[in-house]
This record gives structure tokens, sequence and C-alpha cells, in this order.
């Protein structure tokens, strides 16, 4: 029967007795090469493990990169899934049958390469790989079990630091969720991915942007660019991203040309990583290195079409490339870099930016692996706060922006590196040493609204000049022990940071009344050293220091419960000077000094009735000191730290295979956070103070679902229900009656919602289109807290639709079209005054190179 390249006849699989599989083609040639892979298999009996690559870059290339195919092969145990993985793959393999014993797979599923898909069947299970030729396939195990009551899990350094290249909306395990290689179904926490594939088919540039396909996690108003990529989870504000699981500083906008996925750690998170919110976390996963060549460039122009969006215009280049630095791969490299140029759709704003990331990794040794990765951005655009309510409505254009005609810009700068060292200790321990380092600094000039009376409004003038020091160095070390029928994975580890936050932000005197139906633009505006001006200027300096463990309980194969409790310690200094001059000159100038401890708890239970399901339940408290908001309240008192606790009861689907033919992920959630202490940027000034709401609890439901339903289909489906509001009267500030009890957070819809789905054609003339179509929906939301104002923004459906296809074997196109029906929506809000604006209809029109 005759064979296309890289697909098996089919036929009956031959005898396995030495660890051979394949399905047999012609007898006398399966006969001689069973032969051949039985002294194979006994030369490999007889030796030690090595681990070892192909010697021949061309055959490693040819049998471990190849073509990319659809695989589907379940959680089973790991000689089963190797026959089907023969079977679909092409390929023999030649093994110990004793090193497989009591070895299960976790399965694969997706399109891949041979190579990456056999390395996520092997994941976990101690078994190294290497091709002998170019369809033949050596197994070894490189650690083998003793008896006794210490289990000898499999140390893998090098599969922590693997990249891979995927077009799945299906993400693989995450590492941030337990800090152990985990699969998240035994976790008893909320976690949800939107892979690299799902965020290029939205044409998702920036971290933000995909926000609104996470299920709880909202947009928070970024002040005009100054504070990024904020954001909402649960209802609830937080300043806190984190990058391969590592904690950062004050974050900015950032590119995504370098992320692999975003992902929401929703819920409990404080135990492991500190300062946190109860609803949880973002962590950016970024590409990692690769063991084949890649080289890839992009180019994408995009063009707004009608209305208020016929000016945006907007170029952008991206180079992707990595592979092995050496003849046997054990160093390896990945470089992103990125360059924008565009014409926003606001009247008179461009934009630039310039973005580099590269990453190195080496396998310094069979038991130690160490990875570098170092990130710069520039970018340059305007402070735009957006166009603001007249009464209690939105009126103003999309485009109108309050500094046309003005050329002031923000010009901010972002380095950040990153050290991690991965030791394999002993048969059961490894040990993990990571050390972080982020600085951006911005300033610049630009204009806002201050006062809005009817339809007449007024400019101030704002300067900028600040910049955030972030250092951390986390020591860690995980185990696995058996006490008796019970297993245990233990993490034991130091969190150790240190931030330094500057900030100078003068003010101008306001401009006269400006109507805003008939503006001369630009507006005379007073100048910073006229009369009128103010000065705010704050230092911060914080140490951190965290001491937590976790134990991680196998009680049986259905039962699994996860233990954690994390010490964490603060020490906040803060200088502030605040001067006006408004007639006369007033000057505060304060030292304040912040310290306080915390005992946070977490556990959980997860029951797994059957293999592809999970029910988990779970109690967790957290804690966040005022970091860069400041250590005083618009009154200048001394804030107190934020508290809270978390309650979460939800059932995972990991749906291998099946009926499904393909790999699905998914979780219901059903949770309730009481906060106390809550901070909010003061209704008068988002700039200078901050006031305690009191108490604030937030309740709701969550569904997210991703993955393949078939070969053809991707879907990513998420859905959020959130039900936030101001509890209980808990701040001096109540009995000033500037907030009421129920009132809603800002900026949090009560639902939300959002669909991905690309189908994929693979027969036919059309071969290789890739449709895509996105929809993205919030309810309505508050604009502020405040008692006095009751405005929210209008709720919104933005649909997008695209396409990609290959043109020749290397070079492909795709096109996309962003809010096909031009509909008016708003992302976030700072009060009446400041309202950020979605983007109208646009068409993105690109070209990609792949060697």
């Amino acid at each position: 029967m005759a064979e296309e390249k890289g697909a098996c006849a089919a036929g009956p699989a031959v005898d396995r007795g030495h660890g051979l599989g394949k399905p047999a083609d012609n007898p006398l040639a399966s006969a001689g090469r069973l032969l051949s892979l039985v002294a194979l298999g006994g030369l490999i009996y007889a030796a030690p493990p090595v681990i070892a690559e192909a010697r021949d870059p061309a055959v490693r290339q040819t049998a471990q990169q190849g073509e990319r195919r659809g695989f589907s092969i379940e959680a089973q145990p790991l000689a089963a899934a190797l026959d089907r993985f023969a079977a679909q793959a092409g390929v023999f393999f030649a093994y110990k049958t004793s090193d497989l014993e009591d070895l299960g797979s976790p399965g694969v599923t997706g399109s891949f390469t041979p190579g990456e898909a056999l390395q996520r069947l092997l994941s976990g299970t101690g078994v190294t790989f290497r091709f002998t030729d170019a369809d033949t396939i050596t197994l070894e195990r490189s650690v083998v079990e003793d008896d006794g009551p210490m289990r000898l899990a499999p140390i893998s350094v090098e599969a922590i630091l693997e990249g891979t290249l995927t077009e799945s909306y299906s993400a693989p395990e995450s590492f941030s969720a337990t800090r152990t290689d985990t699969p998240l179904i035994d976790t008893p926490q909320s976690a949800q991915s939107i892979t690299r594939q799902a965020l290029e088919d939205a044409g998702a540039t920036t971290i933000s942007d995909a926000y609104d396909y996470l299920a709880g996690i909202s947009q928070e108003n970024n002040i005009g660019g100054l504070t990024g990529d904020d954001y909402l989870a649960r209802g609830f504000e937080t300043d806190n991203i984190l990058f391969n699981g590592n904690r950062t500083g004050q974050p900015t906008t950032l590119d995504s040309a370098n992320v692999e996925r975003v992902e929401a750690l929703r819920g409990p998170t404080a135990a492991l990583f500190g300062r946190a919110d109860p609803g949880g976390l973002v962590n950016v996963v970024t590409k990692q290195p690769l063991s084949e060549p890649l080289y890839q460039a992009e180019v994408v122009g995009a063009t707004g079409l009608i209305d208020d969006g016929d000016r945006l215009r907007s170029v952008r280049a991206t180079v992707d490339s990595g592979g092995p630095l050496d003849e046997l791969g054990r160093a390896r490299y990945r470089f992103n870099s990125a360059v924008d140029y565009g014409r926003s759709f606001r009247q008179g704003i461009e934009e630039q930016s310039v973005f580099l990331s590269p990453v190195v990794d080496a396998q310094l040794s069979d038991s130690t692996a160490a990875n570098v990765e170092l990130t710069y951005q520039y970018r340059q655009d305007a402070f735009d706060r957006g166009v603001f309510f007249i009464g209690n409505d939105l009126e103003l254009d999309r485009d109108f922006n309050v500094a046309e005609g003005q050329d002031e810009t923000l010009d901010k700068h972002y380095a950040s590196g990153t050290f991690r060292l991965d030791h394999a200790v002993s048969q059961a321990w490894t040990a993990r040493l990571g050390l972080y380092a982020s600085y951006n600094d911005f300033d610049g000039e630009g204009f806002q609204v201050r006062n809005v009376n009817g339809s007449e409004f007024t400019v101030q003038r704002r300067a900028f000049d600040g910049s955030d020091l972030f250092l951390t160095a986390q020591p860690e070390i995980t185990g696995e022990v058996e006490t008796g029928p019970i297993g245990h994975t233990f993490l034991f580890g130091v969190d150790a940071s240190y931030q330094v936050n500057k900030v100078e932000l003068p003010s101008g005197a306001q401009s006269a009344p400006v109507d805003a139906f008939d503006p001369d633009f630009p507006v005379d505006v007073p100048g910073l050293s006229e009369p009128g001006n103010q000065l705010f200027d704050r230092d911060l300096t914080g140490f951190s220091l965290g001491l937590y463990g976790q134990d991680q309980v196998d009680l049986s194969e259905q039962w699994k419960l996860l233990l954690s409790l994390r010490w964490d310690s603060v020490w906040l200094t803060e200088e502030t000077l605040f001067s006006a001059e408004n007639g006369s000159v007033v000057v505060a100038d304060r030292d304040e000094d912040f310290t306080d401890s915390a005992l946070l708890p977490r556990a959980g239970l997860v029951y797994q009735p059957i293999e592809q399901i999970g029910i988990y339940i779970s109690y967790s408290e957290s804690y966040r000191p005022p970091t860069a908001g400041g250590l005083t309240d618009a009154n200048g008192e001394e804030v107190d730290a934020e508290q809270a606790r978390n309650v979460e009861l939800g059932v995972k689907l990991d749906a291998l295979d099946g009926p499904l033919d393909g790999r699905l992920s998914g979780t219901l959630a059903v949770y309730r956070s009481d906060k106390e202490n809550v901070l909010e940027v003061d209704p008068a000034d988002d700039f200078f103070a901050q006031v305690n709401l009191g108490d604030v609890r937030s309740q709701g439901l969550e569904f997210d679902l991703a993955g393949e339903v078939t070969e053809n289909l991707s879907l990513g489906v998420s859905y959020a229900y959130t039900d936030a509001r101001v509890l209980e009267d808990g701040a001096s500030l109540f009995e000033a009656n500037l907030f009421t009890k129920g009132k809603r957070p800002r900026n949090v819809p009560r639902h939300a919602a959002s669909l991905q789905a690309a189908y994929r054609l693979t027969e036919g003339p059309l071969r290789g289109l890739r449709l895509f179509g996105g929809l993205v929906y919030e309810d309505e939301k508050p604009t502020d807290t405040s008692k006095d104002i009751n405005t929210d923004l209008p709720a919104y459906v933005r649909h997008d639709l695209g396409a990609s296809s290959p043109l020749s074997e290397t070079v492909s196109a795709s096109l996309l079209v962003r809010n096909v029906t031009d509909t008016e929506y708003y992302t976030s809000a700072a009060g009446q005054n400041n309202v950020a604006v979605g983007e109208p209809l646009s068409i993105a029109l690109g070209f990609r190179a792949r060697f």
C-alpha cells in the first residue's frame, strides 16, 4: 500500500516485546527492521541510560521538526500512548520495557511536529528521547525507581524551558498556578489562558488586548497611558502582573510580540505570590527557545475606513527567530522584536514603539539548566484621557481630543531581565533560583479636562516625570515523597523584593471655559510656570519578604488536597511634597513609614469522579499593602493594608479525547470574596491621593471553555457574572457622604462574555485557509464609585472577522476586520471627565514569511 509522507499504512502493530512499535508494511522489511531494533534494544538494556541528541543535525531536523500534523492521543498508560503515536507519526520506537512500567502519559492533542508532540506525550514521565535515524526513536528513562518511601518522580529541567509552536487554543499546563508541574485539573483553582494563536487571530498587539477574552478580567482606566496594562480581577483593581510566574513592578503598556500566552490565575494567589487581590492575577508566559531553527518575519498594515476612524493608519513589523546555538542543541535562543508606527483615530495623536526581547537557555548538565531573558521597549505616544460626559450623556465624537493642535508627547522606556536556574538535586528533589529586575520611566507633558459645566469645559496642562525600579529574588525547592499510599509534592520558597517608585507631577492653572460643540483648537492653556500651578512629588521605597510552603497531597487517584501557608512582611517609606499656588501657597511635606505583616493560608480539595472531570472547593486569604498608590489617603491619614477572604467552588473539564476528537479544557466556578480597607483613587483627583471605600464584596460566576472541538475547529468561550459592591462602612469617608453602601465599583460590568472561533480547511483547493470570528460583550459599568456620580458606560457588543491563508510553502497572508459593525463603545473611565474610547471599524492586511 502506498504511503503519504509522514503517514503510516494501516495494518497490525509489530510485537513490542522490547518496545518496538509501528504498523507493519512489507513483511520482509518489517522482519529485518524488527531484528535490527531488537538488537539495538538489547544494547540499550545493557548500557546505562544516556541523555543525548541525534548526532546528525539533518536527521534531527527531518524527524523531529518534520511536517506539522494533527495528533489526538488521550491520557493513558505510556506504552499504549506510544503505540498510538507510532501509528500517527510513522516512526519506530526502541526502549526497555521495564523503563515504561507503571508510567502514564498526559497525552497530546493538536497540530505539532512529531518532536513537539512526543515531548508533550512524555511530559512528566522522566523518559527522554533521541532520533537514531529519520524514523527511529530511542527512549531512555533518566531515573529508576527503588523500593522505599520516596517517590522517585522524574526531574526534567529541560522541559520547563522548552518553547513551542502551535496553532491550538488549548494551552499546556500552567506552571504558575502551583509553581510545580501539576495538571490544572488537579489544582483547586480557576485558571484560563489565551494562547498565542488566539492572540494572533484577535490581532492583539499589547498584553491588555487579551483581557477582552479572559473571564472575570476587565480593563481598568490607565490614566491616559501612564499605568499601562492595569486591570480588574473579579471587581478588584490590581496593578500586579506576573511574567513567567515572577512578580513585577508597576506595569506599563507592553507589546505582545514575545508573548506565548496570557493566563488569568483567578481566585487565591497570595499564598504563593505575596501581595495580591482575591480576584486573582494575570500571568504572562513568554516565548522560549526552540529545539529547531525558526526564522519568521511579518508586516501588518491597518487603516480605518469611515467616520471618526478614517484617519487611522498604522504599520507594524515583527521578527521571531530561534533555534539551537550548538550542534547538540544544549544551548538555544529565541529573539522577538517589533516596530510600530501609527496615527490614531483620535485627533492629533501619533504613536510609535520599538520592542526587543532576546532569551537564551542552556543545558549546563543533565540535571541543570539556566535561562536568561531580556526585554526592552521604547514607546512614544500622547497623554490621552479620552472624552467626557456632557450632563449624563456621551455626545462627543470618538475622535474628540482636548489636546488637538498641541504637540506634547509622552516618552516611556521599559527594561527587564530574568535569570532562572533549575537543578535536579536528587531523583525526587529539584531546586530553582529566580532573579528578576525591571525598570521603567516616563516623562513628557499632556492635557486633560478639569471641569465640565453644561457643554463648557476647562483644560489643564500636566507634566510627568516618574520611574519605577523593582528587584526580586526567589529561591525554591520542590520534592515528591510518599508516606505509605499517600503522595506529597512539597514546595518551599523565599520571596524577597525591593522597589523604588518616584513621581513628579507638576500641573498648571486651568484654561478659560471652552464650548465643546464649538471649540477653537488648540486651546490656550496656561504654562506650568504661570500662577496657579501645583506640584506633587513622591518617593516611595519598599522592601518585602515572604516565606512560603505548600503541600500537594495525592490522597488517592480521585482525591487531591492542596495546603499552602505564607508569611509576608513589608517595610515602606514615603516622602511626599505637595504645593499649590492659588493666591496663597499651601505646602504639605510628609514623611511616612509603614510596617506590617500577615499570615496567609490557602486550602483546597479536588475530587475527580472520572479522569476528565475535577470538582474543587477552596478557601484562601490575601493581603495587599499600600505600595505604588501611596501610604496616606486624601485626608493625609495613614491607610491600612487591604485584606480579603475568598471561598470558591468549581468544576473543571479536561476532555482529552473521545467523541469530541480533540482537546477541550474549561472551568465553571462560583465564588465570594470579602475585602477590607479597599483603596481607590480620590474622585477629586486621581493623581494625588486615594480614598478608602471600606469593605467590598464581590461574588459571582465564571465560565470558560477553550481548545479544539475537532481537528479543524478551534473554540474559545468565556462568560462572567460579577456582583461587586460596597458592603460596609469601613472608613471615615462614609461620614463625609462620599460613598453609598451598595454602590458598585467603577469599571466592573455585571455581565461580560467573549467568543473566539477559527476553522481551518485541510482539504480541497482552499486547503490551509483559516477563518476567524470574534465577539466581545460587556454590560453597563459605573464610571465612578462615589455617591454623586451615577453615570454608566453603555453596554456594547464588538464583532471581529478574519482570515489567513498560505500563499506558498513559506509565505502566508492574513486579513482582519475589527469592529465590523463600527460600534461606538468605551472601555473604561475614571469619573465622568475621563472616558477611554474603543477603536472604530478598521481593516488590517498582513504578510508573514517563515523559513
